[in-house]
């Protein structure tokens, strides 16, 4: 097949900021779900996301002990390291290869694939393909109350997380066709979003967005954004909610086209920003990190002994436990 009649849509974004909609949106217009998750009740509408895909990212994520809304600015290197590793890139040529000689069109969503940019564009170009990438854009007040509610997530962590990865993100996908969407603007008026994706990734799509009746008219329910934007009665500082409302106004400026020459050292600050508070935060949090790893390591060896001698087993196991979890 040829090469101009073959295109990869890669949609990314943290879990419950409209990716699956985003990705479903694409499947109703051609593009192929390769062994798609099915969905739940978390996602009544289906995941989009290929099984195949979400494996091989757990898998590497444990590898790099890194969480998928990791808010540490330095684990992309741990990421870089994994990624790098002898067969990783072979595995993933092998997959997408063998998805392109069956379907001309893919399109390819997980929330942790922010981590793997740089991978999928790399092996993509291997394939002599250059792939577009969809990034969805939530208010981070929203992402971390819609986690709270189905994932049981900490919000301060999951604020945290959505800015890191939401940075790191504008950062791996510049030099590659891309088109930010804010996911209520999908929601509340799809046409518009999925014609400026299809402009600005010159992706072909059956059927256009003007076709009318379209199959996404009902894919798309506005009534499943329950939520609001704001940071009222969310436990998140106030400095962590500020850096919040920045880098989601600065990256919205890419999606509503008012972007200007100075965005990049607009977030080049808030990066600096974002940094140095993660920094006050490990130095705050750095006597009492010490100590619950003196702790944990002081459990384990108790747990040990005990079951070297055949006592105490459960008791010690679950002190253990409960240490370091």
């Amino acid at each position: 097949m040829p090469g101009a009649e073959r295109r990869i849509a890669v949609v990314v974004g943290p879990g419950r900021s409209g990716t699956s909609t985003m990705a479903g949106a694409l499947a109703q217009c051609g593009y192929h779900v390769p062994r798609a998750i099915e969905g739940d009740a978390t996602n009544p509408l289906g995941f989009f996301e290929p099984q195949w895909v979400v494996d091989l990212h757990t898998r590497l994520l444990r590898k790099a002990g890194v969480r998928t809304l990791d808010g540490d600015p330095a684990v992309l290197e741990a990421m870089e390291r994994v990624t790098s590793a002898d067969g990783v890139r072979t595995r993933l040529r092998t997959w997408l290869g063998r998805q392109l000689a069956r379907h001309e069109r893919i399109v390819v969503k997980d929330p942790r694939l922010v981590w793997f940019t740089r991978l999928w564009r790399e092996v993509a170009h291997d394939l002599g393909e250059d792939p577009g990438f969809v990034v969805m854009l939530r208010h981070p007040s929203e992402v971390s109350s819609s986690r709270a509610e189905f994932y049981d997530s900490q919000q301060v962590s999951a604020v945290a997380g959505w800015i890191n990865t939401a940075l790191i993100t504008e950062q791996l996908t510049q030099g590659s066709p891309r088109a930010f969407v804010r996911y209520p603007d999908l929601t509340a008026e799809w046409r518009p979003q999925i014609a400026r994706v299809r402009d600005e990734l010159g992706l072909a799509l059956d059927p256009e967005p003007t076709a009318d009746p379209h199959p996404i008219d009902d894919f798309i329910d506005p009534s499943l954004r329950r939520r609001e934007a704001g940071w009222r009665d969310l436990p998140v500082p106030a400095l962590l909610a500020d850096l919040g409302d920045r880098t989601y106004d600065a990256l919205g400026s890419l999606a509503d086209g008012t972007a200007g020459p100075d965005l990049e050292e607009l977030l080049t600050v808030i990066r600096s920003d974002y940094q140095r508070a993660h920094d006050d935060a490990l130095a705050i949090a750095s006597a009492h990190i010490k100590r619950r790893v003196r702790d944990a390591r002081r459990a384990g060896r108790t747990a040990a002994a005990d079951l070297t001698t055949g006592t105490g087993t459960e008791t010690a196991t679950e002190t253990a436990t409960g240490v370091i979890g």
